[in-house]
């Protein structure tokens, strides 16, 4: 009996000593003294994902404890998605309590964004569901260059973050700031975009913007995987040679018109939008793409297809020649 007591005082002395251990080394600072760095949890980074990625950034000297004291706080499902600025010469303790910003127990609200939604009806919408007026998020998105992400190395000076925005259900806090949710948002459009894609589009010799420019097309343009791909080499092919691309969906981008054909008046209407009167890409995206649409504009399916059309009753009618494709619009759309 009384070498059963030893026993477990002896491992309680342990227990108590480990976790006295555990707080002294987690308290401690780190040595490395790079400054202030940028550090970006994604979405879906677990424990072991971050210890690496502050191990070789240079914020922690052992990722195998910064994973110990994380477990053992219980800390694996709170890390909080998004970009931070961490000192180099932070503690363990000080880094994770920034990285979980111990605000775990903050409500949170489901948000879904729809495919092919532009940045005003994200805005409205996030208004109606109470988080912040649609001013805000409008502002927030205002500037793409007010964000540093790769993928928008290459979008011109003075544009918005239209086309980058990605739509999908997000678990947003009650009072998160319009800036939270667009990191959250472009972290995933920064997933989405896998380096598989990113350098199929140098190959291309294209850049990303123009890709974000096309696939908002295609996206208002054309339903279903397949037709998408066919239809974006149509619109590929028209830039090749030289033809203007005549998307209803950029002129119903600046009319505001919900409906699918543009009329004959609009088509006229001098807008750099009009791709109808003006030739190339219009000068941003016209709405937040799903990867779909992105991934059929970067690997569309070759075709000698120029022209496509929709059935009433949703059959999608390509042709080849601009003959073809009247001689289809009497028969289909008469």
């Amino acid at each position: 009996m009384k070498f059963l007591l030893k026993i477990i005082v002896l491992i309680l002395i342990v227990m108590i000593g480990g976790w006295i251990w555990l707080g002294i080394m987690a308290e401690k600072d780190n040595k490395n003294p790079y400054g202030d760095k940028k550090f970006v949890v994604n979405a879906g980074d677990t424990t072991a994902v971050i210890g690496k990625k502050l191990k070789a950034e240079g914020f922690i000297s052992s990722r195998n404890f910064f994973s110990l004291y994380s477990r053992l706080k219980g800390l694996d499902s709170h890390w909080q998605v998004g970009e931070y600025k961490l000192n180099t010469t932070l503690s363990v303790k000080e880094i994770v309590n920034q990285l979980t910003r111990k605000d775990w127990n903050r409500a949170q609200k489901k948000l879904t964004f729809i495919e092919g939604w532009t940045r005003e009806n994200m805005a409205a919408y996030l208004e109606r569901e109470g988080l912040f007026p649609a001013a805000d998020f409008m502002k927030a998105t205002g500037k793409a260059s007010s964000y540093d992400y790769e993928f928008l190395q290459d979008a011109p000076a003075g544009v918005s973050l239209e086309g980058f925005l990605y739509p999908d259900t997000y678990n947003v806090y009650e009072d998160a700031t319009p800036e939270e949710v667009v990191i959250k948002m472009l972290n995933n459009f920064d997933n989405k975009l896998t380096n598989d894609l990113r350098v199929e589009i140098v190959k291309q010799k294209k850049k990303v913007y123009d890709i974000a420019i096309m696939a908002s097309i295609v996206e208002k343009e054309m339903f279903g995987y397949d037709n998408r791909r066919i239809v974006a080499d149509i619109f590929w092919s028209r830039l090749r040679d030289g033809m203007a691309l005549q998307s209803d969906a950029t002129i119903s981008y600046f009319t505001k018109n919900k409906s699918a054909s543009a009329s004959l008046d609009e088509t006229k209407i001098d807008n750099p939008y009009n791709t109808y009167k003006y030739q190339g890409l219009p000068p941003t995206p016209i709405c937040n793409p799903s990867i779909e649409s992105i991934q059929a504009t970067i690997l569309p399916t070759d075709s000698p297809y120029y022209y496509f059309l929709t059935t009433p009753d949703g059959k999608i009618i390509f042709s080849k020649t601009h003959e073809e494709h009247v001689a289809n619009k009497y028969k289909y759309l008469k």
